[in-house]
This record gives C-alpha cells, structure tokens and sequence, in this order.
C-alpha cells in the first residue's frame, strides 16, 4: 500500500512539475513579440537577404536594449523561401503554426509575397513588405492584414514616365525581364507615357527571360530603330550584366538609359557604370538628408562596416511602423494592430509618412536622378542632381484602387 501511495505521490509530482514547465515557457513566450521572416536566401535573393537581416537585426538590438515593446523583447526566425510561391507559403505556415510567431516580414520576390499574403491573411497574421513590389498586394490582391513601405510596380512606371517625358525625348524603347514585375512596370509606364506625352512613340519592346546574362542577341533589336531612350525594368545582377554588355555597342552614347540603380546593384556594377544614366531609387541613404536617415546609416555602417542598401533601410522602416502601430494599439493582437495601421502617421528614415487606410501603402515615392562618380564611394557610382517624386503623384488614387480590389472580390 506504501509503495502504491508513493507511485501516486511521485506522478503528482511529476504532473505539477510538468505543468510548471509549460506554464514558464507559456509566460517566457508571452514575453516575448515573434517576427517570422519569409525571406528569399538562395541564388540571387542573397545580396538582399544580407541587408535586409542586418537591418531587422539592427532594429531589434535597439529596440531590445530600450526595454522592447510594450515590455516584451524582439525576436526573429527566419525561413528560406528560395523565391518559390510554393515554398513560400509553406515556411509562412511554419512560422505562424510551429514558430508562433506574431508578425510575419515579407519576402523579396514578389511571386513569393502573393503567395504568402494568402497564408496571412488565413491565420489573420499582420505581414510587411519592404523589397517585395507588385501593386497587386494593394490592389486585386489586396486583404486587410498587409500593409507595404516600398514604393510597387505602378508607382514606378509611372514614376519613369513622369520622369522621362520632361525630357525632350520621343523615341522610346523598352527591355525588361518577362515576368509579372516587368508587366506590371512596363504596363503602367506604357500607360501614364502616353497621357503625359502624346507624341510619343515607343518602337522596340524586348522580353528577356528572368536571369538570362548573354544579351548579345537582344541588344541590335533594342538599337535598330534608333530610339533616343530605353525603359528597363531590369534589376541586381541582370541589369548590371546588360549594362556592362550594351556599354561596348555604344548604346548610352545613343540612348538615354533609364532604370532602378538601387545601392547593391551600383556596388556590383563599380567603375563599369557609365556616367550620366538616368536611373531611380526606392531609398537612396546618401540622398535622404533628415537625423534619422543619419543616424540609422552610421549605426549600420559600424556595426556592418558596409553601407546600407535600400532594402535595408526599407526592412527598418517597416519595423518602425509595426512597432508604433504595437504601441498605438497596446496590443499585439493582428486585429487592433490593423486598426493602429490605418492611418497611421510614423517618422520614417524617409521622413514623416502614412499608411493609407484604402490599401495600406505607405505614401513612399521614388528617388530620380543620373549616375556619377562620388568621392565618398571610390568604387561605385552613385545617383546625383536627386530629386524625390512624391507618392501622392504617381499612387493610384483612392477611387482607382477601390475599383481594383472590387473587381477582384
């Protein structure tokens, strides 16, 4: 009889142990706010992944070391998408059901965000998207658990068309990767060109296929008739590549060039970079002059000891915005915090911005300008003369957006 009441002390015991052990991990959990990154790691989501990460690690060494959010430390658990929609929405799963995590950040690759704005909007899980484009996020695609702070496809068509047709060109061309990025961009320049320049005339549009690096066959068709400037919705490697290769056939000495020369694609390029290329950027630090641009950029830099790409300034702004969103709320349930977004006024590193309630994009524009040497940056080129156009210029309006997500619905 002793040993039967000593079996059932010790099974007590073990049970109340036990229960303590999940009662400390559910309250070490609650202490804690999970961001779950679907990130684009492997092949050329890397140069990315690489700033992003440092930036989100930035953010969260400093938010930590403040005393966190509403008390509760940042953490981030990161998954490889490897810039596959399928893989994407599986690691998405993954993190909000296995890692619990309570904020998802979006990927790089845009095909992979569609997919993974689904699965947060299944399990009504907030997700940010910093690099990662398509204006289908805020539009046919749109669901009320995302909010964006890149400037999307529209926007930058648009933006180049804005740009171009205060030029004195007519002749146009235009080569881009085919793929739904490129559509889009070149969808929406081929649009706003057209309203804003009526003479215009786009001759020559070239498809190349996603990664393709030998440009020898593309580059006579681009230049047989003659254009006096080429829209590119090139990107990183690709675009560096096509540069290098059109800089023997004398095509800049012809045409104006106009595409996104974002930071790691001017490191790559380095000295093979012509001058006087018309070109933008989502979020150039070394023409953003405000304190917190500033101060972001010297942290970054020391701790790096590189200097921060605009994906990682843009992986920072969204952090600010979710965490002030988090605050505003008093909450980390996705539902108060959508609220908290609507509307929401943060001071950006790009200064003071919104999220607009109808979409939830940020009113973030792009960053115009031409290549020059800089002798801050002695083996890159960098944009000169540059000239912010605003969000509210090149957005879709509020009635156009609507119409969108209605059509879609």
């Amino acid at each position: 009889m002793k040993r039967n009441n000593l079996a059932v002390l010790i099974v007590v015991f073990c049970l109340i142990l036990a229960g303590g052990m999940i009662n400390s991990g559910e309250v070490a959990a609650s202490e804690t706010i999970r961001l779950g990154f679907v990130a684009d790691i492997s092949g050329v989501g890397a140069t990315f992944y690489k700033g992003q990460k440092a930036a989100v690690d930035l953010f969260i060494e400093e938010a930590n070391a403040a005393g966190g959010v509403l008390g509760k430390k940042l953490e981030v658990i990161v998954r490889d998408a490897q810039l596959k929609p399928d893989i994407g929405a599986n690691m998405a799963r993954e993190l909000i059901l296995s890692e619990k995590c309570d904020f998802l950040i979006g990927p790089t690759s845009s095909a992979v965000a569609l997919a993974a704005t689904k699965v947060a909007h299944e399990f009504k899980k907030i997700i940010y998207f910093h690099t990662s484009n398509t204006e289908a996020l805020t539009t046919t695609d749109f669901q009320p658990y995302m909010f964006q702070v890149v400037p999307n496809t529209g926007e930058e068509g648009r933006g180049a068309a804005l740009f171009m047709s205060q030029r004195p060109y007519k002749r146009y061309a235009y080569i881009g990767p085919d793929y739904a990025y490129g559509h889009d961009q070149f969808k929406a320049f081929k649009g706003e060109l057209g309203k804003l320049k009526a003479d215009a005339e786009l001759q020559e549009i070239v498809w190349v296929k996603l990664g393709e690096t030998n440009f020898s066959p593309y580059i006579p068709i681009l230049m047989s008739k003659n254009p006096e400037a080429i829209f590119s919705s090139f990107w990183g490697g690709q675009l560096s590549s096509f540069v290098k290769q059109a800089k023997p056939y004398g095509v800049f000495n012809k045409a104006a060039l106009y595409s996104l020369f974002d930071l790691d694609m001017l490191r790559v390029t380095g000295m093979d970079m012509p001058e006087g290329l018309l070109g933008y950027s989502r979020c150039p630090f070394y023409a953003i002059d405000n304190p917190e641009m500033k101060a972001f950029v010297k942290k970054y830099y020391d701790k790096n000891k590189e200097w921060p790409a605009d994906w990682a300034a843009m992986a920072y702004d969204g952090l600010i915005a979710l965490t002030d969103a988090i605050k505003k709320a008093n909450s980390t349930d996705s539902d108060q915090v959508v609220k908290a977004l609507e509307g929401l006024k943060f001071k950006s590193l790009r200064g003071e911005r919104y999220i607009r309630p109808e979409d939830h994009m940020a009113n973030v524009g792009i960053y115009v300008g031409v290549t020059a040497k800089n002798p801050d940056f002695k083996d890159f080129l960098v944009l000169k003369d540059v000239v912010e156009v605003p969000a509210e210029k090149i957005l879709l309006s509020v009635e156009e957006v609507k119409k969108l997500q209605a059509e879609k619905k």
